[in-house]
């Protein structure tokens, strides 16, 4: 009789788990959205949210590089758990591209991982490549500034990747015990 008096509780928490899952959160196209600038000019900040965060852009320039970066915060109560590509389209005979991760540690934005990416890593989490050493080391990232820049000498690599957002396993563990304090007034 006590478990049916605490189940619509018990289902509420879960719904609520549920909802922080990976629905998909934000979309940045620069085809729509505009051109995102390149390091020397500083990052365009996309404001991410709980679930995937998607980007997508060409990058590449005429004989020069040319580079995107976006940057995002990751608020307190949430982690970053993915950078994931999810598609990638070479040009002019080129195999792959500059992926890196940014991260600023106190002074403004440094590059924490150099990497490339190919059309063999489409479904590559980075965050399980990159040296996150700098960054505390070990997935999910916590709150701070994060940055992926892709840079190209050839034009027209058209690339798409996913930003995972989460909540911090802290937080879950505290609404899961807000959830059993609500089932223990209710008795």
């Amino acid at each position: 009789m006590q478990f049916q008096n605490r189940f619509p509780t018990l289902v509420a928490v879960a719904a609520a788990l549920g909802t922080c899952g990976l629905a998909s959160a934000a979309d940045y196209d620069e085809a729509v959205d505009g051109d995102l600038p390149g390091v020397s000019d500083g990052p365009f900040f996309f404001d991410v949210d709980l679930g995937d965060n998607s980007v997508s852009g060409t990058v590449g320039g005429d004989g020069s590089l040319e580079e995107d970066f976006i940057a995002f915060s990751i608020d307190g109560g949430q982690a970053l758990s993915a950078i994931t590509l999810t598609s990638f389209v070479t040009a002019g005979g080129n195999t792959s591209t500059g992926f890196r991760l940014y991260a600023d540690l106190g002074s403004g934005f440094e590059q924490v991982s150099p990497g490339s990416i190919t059309p063999a890593d489409v479904g590559t989490n980075y965050l399980t490549e990159w040296d996150l050493s700098d960054v505390g080391g070990s997935i999910p990232l916590g709150p701070g500034d994060y940055g992926v820049v892709l840079a190209e000498f050839t034009a027209g690599q058209a690339y798409s990747f996913d930003i995972t957002v989460i909540p911090a396993p802290g937080s879950l563990a505290l609404l899961g015990i807000g959830g059993l304090a609500v089932a223990r007034r209710r008795r």
